[in-house]
């Protein structure tokens, strides 16, 4: 973040208001990286063609299987949500719940905040929908304890995939570092506060964007019910699927350049540029998501310009189509007020 004074923390009563001076310039490093990785390709005149000629060769019917499974992504994240809806019985639909989604990944997108922010954010929305705060609170971390248990999940698969092919090199092992702290902190900070709900941040730890409003929803939330193993597990299977169709995606996207890819090829290599994405201090991940997945296809024998088209049509798919859109969304959706005159 920009500067030295902390810009407004949003909370769940609050209209949504992106603070200017973060949207400005949040793409630049990572776009620096993504051109590099383009130049590279197109300063060799035959992998330039043959760039260009897998992409305009793609074959359309293997988009609509991408699509399809980029719908399934968005269900099985709201289907988190209304599962904990259903259990307090309140009746939504599936579909609402989706749209919610699409906001989600735009803010987690523009706003680095290891996915709590746009968490946080579909909080009003499930409020919208009738739930009680600590119902709602309780739905949006418990969402959080999924997507990094679930991804720990896939990238333990990964790791014992790479591990029987003798394919854990340094870099790999580095990166499996950084995600490894990443994914511990943040699920033990929500659960050990979850036991400590008096607990107060200090001074510095109030400029951590969106901390104060991690810490209200805390305290709203029923006791026991992050730890339930019934829903717990439910969202663990749930967040899996996402995973298991985006690297579909990424499998569909392959096919159409006419590479036949095996499927856990393809599942490791989005698994590991997943973990690039989740360390990197780029919102998105952009650049760096793109040169981690191109660099693992190509390590399991996937040319470098077929990896690379097939990438930035997945990237295409689940970065910049949902971003416009959900950032419509989020400019106008909150901003009205809820039903009965309550904020949210």
């Amino acid at each position: 973040m920009e500067g030295t004074r902390a810009e407004p923390i949003p909370t769940l009563d609050e209209p949504l208001v992106l603070p200017a001076r973060r949207r400005r310039g949040w793409w630049i490093p990572g776009a620096l990286v993504l051109i590099a990785l383009l130049a590279f390709i197109l300063s060799r005149h035959t992998e330039e063609q043959h760039f260009l000629e897998l992409v305009r060769q793609a074959r359309p019917a293997w988009l609509l299987v991408a699509a399809a499974c980029q719908v399934g992504t968005y269900l099985c994240v709201s289907g988190i949500w209304w599962m904990v809806l259903h259990r307090a019985r309140i009746k939504t639909s599936l579909w609402a719940l989706a749209r919610l989604s699409l906001m989600k990944l735009a803010l987690d997108q523009v706003i680095p905040t290891g996915g709590v922010g746009g968490s946080l954010l579909v909080g009003r929305g499930l409020r919208r929908q009738g739930a009680s705060p600590g119902t709602s609170a309780g739905a949006v971390l418990l969402t959080v304890l999924c997507f990094y248990l679930a991804q720990a999940l896939g990238v333990g698969v990964s790791l014992f995939f790479l591990w029987r092919r003798a394919e854990l090199n340094d870099w790999i092992q580095w990166l499996v570092t950084g995600f490894g702290v990443v994914a511990l902190i943040i699920p033990m900070a929500i659960l050990w506060a979850t036991r400590h709900r008096e607990w107060k941040p200090g001074r510095f730890a109030r400029r951590i964007p969106a901390l104060g409003t991690l810490l209200k929803a805390i305290a709203e939330v029923p006791p026991g019910m992050l730890l339930n193993p019934g829903l717990l597990a439910r969202g663990v299977v749930l967040q899996l699927g996402v995973y298991v169709l985006d690297a579909a995606t990424l499998g569909a996207m392959l096919r159409a350049m006419g590479q036949q890819v095996p499927l856990s090829t393809v599942f490791v290599s989005f698994m590991v540029a997943s973990m690039a994405e989740t360390v990197s201090i780029i919102p998105g991940g952009v650049g760096t998501y793109e040169a981690a997945s191109v660099g693992m296809l190509n390590l399991f024998g996937v040319p470098v310009e077929a990896a690379l088209a097939g990438t930035l049509l997945l990237r295409g798919f689940t970065l910049w189509l949902p971003l416009l859109p959900g950032l419509y969304l989020l400019r106008h959706a909150f901003r009205r007020p809820a039903p009965g005159g309550q904020a949210g």
